[in-house]
């Protein structure tokens, strides 16, 4: 049976939606106040996501990591913070300073409310709410994104509905920021189906496409990567010592994008699903647009499977 409790705390951010089910060994949670974002999902004492921990180092850690941020409405960075839209200039916040980019969207440390929770003997589902006015220069264009994660055997899925609230038509993009826990990244196998992947500037902004640099499936060994791939498939698999995992998501445009990124610690890879390119608002590479009162829904699922 799949339980849910939602566990508060003196300091609001760390307040969490704590997911068990005992039969298959389950414990997840999920921080409202941190952007929505899953910060552990544990499968018989393995660790698939890795997320941050439940006190002001954890804090600290998912502002310098983005650990498994929801991004929305852009994904990775906009170069300067600028873009142009319907020929109208705006400037968003950099906070990637050493870069001087805007990074990772606009909801990452945003409040969702708590919209509807579901747990029975097969699945638990909970569903967190954002709405955005617009009173903000850089993103004057109002929204409500609407999540839903749903936990059930050997699957997270991860459901974005994105409504536009406002009376004009605004550009988006959206993204998920997973770190998945390995053992041994040298020994762990990732696969996707592409053959291009983008060229970055020294400020981390795609310059061209490029021909894909390795074959997959790819033994990672000593490969480090902060890339953003062009796939054929919606899809992305890791294999590891522990578990194979199996990303898939919808397909919004003619090309898919995935970045992954292998932290210096080599403890973890970021693979992140994204409907467009990094730089998305000028380069335009799976940019997106919503009209007044209509909805988007994107959506993820994440399959394991423990080894044996």
């Amino acid at each position: 049976m799949y339980k849910i409790k939602i566990i508060e705390n003196k300091n609001s951010l760390l307040k969490h939606i704590k997911i068990t089910n005992p039969l298959t060994n389950l414990e997840a949670i999920i921080y409202p106040n941190l952007g929505a974002s899953i910060q552990k999902l544990n499968i018989n004492n393995v660790c698939l996501i890795d997320g941050i921990s439940n006190n002001e180092i954890g804090l600290e850690n998912y502002k310098n990591t983005f650990k498994a941020a929801i991004l929305f409405p852009f994904p990775n960075r906009i170069e300067n913070g600028k873009y142009s839209y319907e020929k109208i200039d705006y400037k968003l916040t950099c906070n990637e300073k050493p870069l001087n980019n805007a990074i990772h969207g606009l909801v990452f440390n945003k409040s969702f409310n708590i919209d509807n929770v579901v747990q029975n003997a097969r699945s638990a589902s909970i569903s967190l709410i954002y709405n955005y006015d617009g009173e903000n220069t850089d993103f004057p264009f109002p929204y409500q994104l609407a999540l839903n994660y749903t936990f059930s055997e050997n699957n997270l899925n991860l459901n974005f509905k994105v409504l536009n609230t406002g009376k004009k038509r605004f550009p988006f993009g959206i993204g998920w920021h997973p770190y998945f826990k390995v053992n041994s990244i040298a020994e762990s196998i990732l696969s996707f189906d592409g053959n291009e992947q983008y060229q970055f500037s020294n400020k981390m902004i795609p310059t061209n496409k490029i021909p894909l640099q390795f074959s997959t499936p790819k033994k990672m060994n000593n490969l480090e990567l902060d890339d953003c791939f062009i796939t054929n498939t919606p899809k992305v698999s890791l294999q590891t010592n522990l578990y194979d995992l199996g990303i898939h998501f919808d397909q919004t445009s003619k090309q898919n994008y995935i970045q992954i990124y292998t932290p210096s610690n080599r403890k973890s890879i970021a693979i992140e699903p994204m409907t467009c390119a990094p730089n998305v608002f000028n380069l335009k590479d799976g940019l997106l647009t919503l009209k007044p009162n209509k909805t988007f829904n994107w959506n993820i699922s994440l399959d394991y499977k423990l080894k044996k």
